[in-house]
């Protein structure tokens, strides 16, 4: 029964904070983009989408997203929550760090070998499906473009079974 609970606490705490996140001041749709990059380990080519949900404390915003990937002998689908403080300068380039929750869905080709390397060698991964969920920590920087577009690049580095690094570059609209 605990671990029943254990795996509905996350949702249950997260139906909780999101009337207060309603709450907040400059909070709320602000815009949506495409995504694509690469990632390692799972050596992936990805794309996707993301919602910029504004800030809900000053400079810090919430930008969930989901990507798909291929490649590696594996179908990698992740949904991701991220929140990130956006340094107030007075540039055209805005740089900003965070993290996010990502979780991630494996589906391995009938092939497959295995991936994932931690600090003590190599893993291996039974073929079929394989659901992972952690922090991975988020860098980047984000430029205002002609018309009220934003271009962003992204540095997102894993930790466990998630992608070791990801390379992200997106715009919202």
């Amino acid at each position: 029964m605990t671990s029943r609970l254990s795996r509905f606490a996350p949702v249950v705490l997260a139906l909780l904070l999101v009337p207060a996140l309603c709450l907040a001041d400059g909070f709320g749709y602000q815009g949506w983009g495409p995504r694509v990059g690469i990632s390692s380990d799972p050596d992936q080519v990805f794309g996707g989408v993301h919602v910029d949900l504004g800030e809900f404390a000053p400079h810090v915003r919430l930008q969930p997203s989901a990507e798909i990937g291929f490649g590696d002998n594996v179908t990698t689908l992740t949904m991701n929550g991220m929140v990130s403080y956006y340094f107030p300068v007075n540039a055209p380039v805005t740089p900003y760090a965070g993290g996010q929750i990502t979780a991630a869905f494996y589906n391995f080709d009938s092939n497959c070998e295995g991936f994932g390397r931690n600090f003590f060698g190599r893993h291996e991964h039974n073929c079929g499906n394989e659901t992972k969920i952690g922090p991975m920590a988020v860098g980047g920087i984000e430029m205002k473009l002609s018309g009220g577009a934003r271009f962003l690049a992204e540095l997102n580095l894993g930790f466990g079974d998630l992608p070791a690094a990801k390379v992200t570059a997106g715009w919202t609209f």
